[in-house]
């Protein structure tokens, strides 16, 4: 099934609640090496981009987030 990224968002939350999306994705810190586990909002887009702190080193870091036709996640990041 393709999922179309301009459907409503209680079509997201059923894809959620069917477990065919991904609730959380992680990323490993460019500063300490820990993997990040953050939580994925399909409604802000395909391509997302954005910084956050690490939650254990506090080092800021720049995440991507891809999603493809059937909603499955990639993700990384980089330092900011």
């Amino acid at each position: 099934m393709d999922y179309d990224f301009d459907d409503e968002d209680s079509e997201i939350s059923d894809e959620l609640e069917s477990g065919r999306l991904d609730e959380e994705a992680g990323y490993i810190c460019n500063s300490c090496g820990e993997e990040i586990v953050v939580p994925l909002d399909y409604s802000q887009g395909q391509n997302q981009e954005y910084v956050e702190d690490c939650p254990v080193c506090c080092n800021p870091n720049l995440i991507f987030v891809e999603f493809s036709q059937d909603g499955q996640a990639n993700i990384w990041s980089r330092a900011e």
